[in-house]
């Protein structure tokens, strides 16, 4: 049974090199499956475990069946294998990444890179629009995301160097390929202080409840409040990279700025749900930049819609004001004396009701 790498030594030898190897995406018109069949195969028919992206013990994609000969299209030259190519932002910036450490390595020796889509949903438009990025991040060669099974001459598969949760450290050789070449070519511009926030996201994306308030208070220490999504990418590079303090609730723009920041940064997370997420955050910045993160974990409630049954990435964290103002002066991003209080019964009442106006949804609390 394969299991999940461990990324503490050196990973440089992990690259499996693959004559007439198949890479197999998901098939087309399926709906976006937590696991995919999908992969690579080799000449035989042999599943490439180096081909399996992990997430915290569990396999997102498993071996798939061989394609009928009919179906196979063939890719001349010698590519390498990037794994699945993610939609999903966050995903994107820490599974569809995590083979690119072994460009140094193979660096003259392929043609390019090859993705499998996540799933079948617009794949050369999810391509369009993460390139950018990818460049951004030191690729240098041509990039194909593969929608129909394809025969490549010469196939290099790469262990996977980063990941989720207990792979958050990334391997040596892939924190040395991130530190040298992510953002190098963006010049930092943007405001010293900078609070990311998730106000403006579309209603069906969680947050923290009361997030509004939070920003005020944060404007009034100085903080610009920061929409990365109506950036491009170069320019959400440019804003983490000049920020010498940034304050967070846990998500995708965090995992950006632990890609390109630097070790002068101060950084906060703010847990907006359960599962110490502000620790795995932590725990990135701490590996590749060497930024003690302060994580802030006061979850008071988390508040889910009625039609759910667990918290999700939907849900809203109500979080202790009093506990957040304590973190955020003790690590020094704010200075005003006035302790932030939290929420009374009747504001608390009158959050949820915008907030189900908004959703067009009503919400109630978790019980764990």
């Amino acid at each position: 049974m394969p299991s999940q790498p461990i990324l503490g030594p050196s990973i440089a030898d992990q690259i499996t090199r693959v004559e007439g190897g198949l890479v197999i995406p998901p098939p087309k018109g399926d709906q976006n499956r937590s696991v995919q069949k999908s992969g690579v195969l080799d000449a035989d028919g042999g599943f490439v475990e180096r081909s399996i992206t992990w997430r915290n013990g569990t396999q997102v994609n498993v071996e798939p069946p061989m394609p009928a000969a009919a179906d196979i299209a063939d890719l001349p030259g010698r590519w390498m294998y990037a794994g699945p190519l993610f939609g999903h932002f966050g995903h994107f910036l820490v599974e569809s990444i995590s083979r690119l450490w072994a460009l140094d390595q193979l660096r003259g020796q392929i043609d390019g890179i090859v993705f499998t889509p996540k799933f079948q949903n617009r794949p050369q438009h999810i391509l369009s629009v993460y390139q950018p990025m990818l460049e951004s991040l030191g690729v240098d060669v041509k990039i194909l995301n593969i929608e129909d099974p394809t025969r490549v001459e010469t196939l290099f598969v790469p262990q996977q160097g980063f990941g989720m949760f207990e792979m958050i450290e990334g391997a040596p050789e892939f924190r040395d390929f991130i530190n040298a070449n992510a953002g190098r070519d963006v010049t930092p511009e943007g405001p010293e202080k900078i609070y990311i926030s998730r106000s403006a996201l579309p209603p069906a994306r969680g947050s923290l409840l009361g997030e509004k308030r939070l920003e005020a208070l944060l404007e009034d220490e100085g903080y610009t409040i920061y929409h990365p999504q109506k950036d491009s990418f170069a320019t959400q590079m440019a804003t983490y990279k000049a920020a010498r303090y940034v304050i967070s609730v846990d998500g995708s723009p965090l995992h950006m700025t632990g890609l390109v920041g630097d070790s002068g940064q101060k950084v906060a997370c703010i847990a907006r749900r359960a599962g110490d997420l502000d620790r795995i955050f932590a725990r990135q910045f701490k590996a590749f930049k060497d930024v003690d993160v302060v994580t802030i974990s006061a979850l008071v409630q988390d508040w889910i819609p009625e039609t759910d049954n667990r918290p999700s990435r939907v849900s809203f964290g109500e979080v202790d004001f009093g506990v957040m103002y304590d973190r955020l002066k003790a690590g020094g991003f704010i200075t005003g004396t006035d302790r932030w209080a939290p929420f009374d019964d009747a504001s608390r009442a009158d959050l949820l009701s915008e907030l189900a106006l908004s959703q067009k949804v009503g919400f109630k609390a978790f019980a764990a």
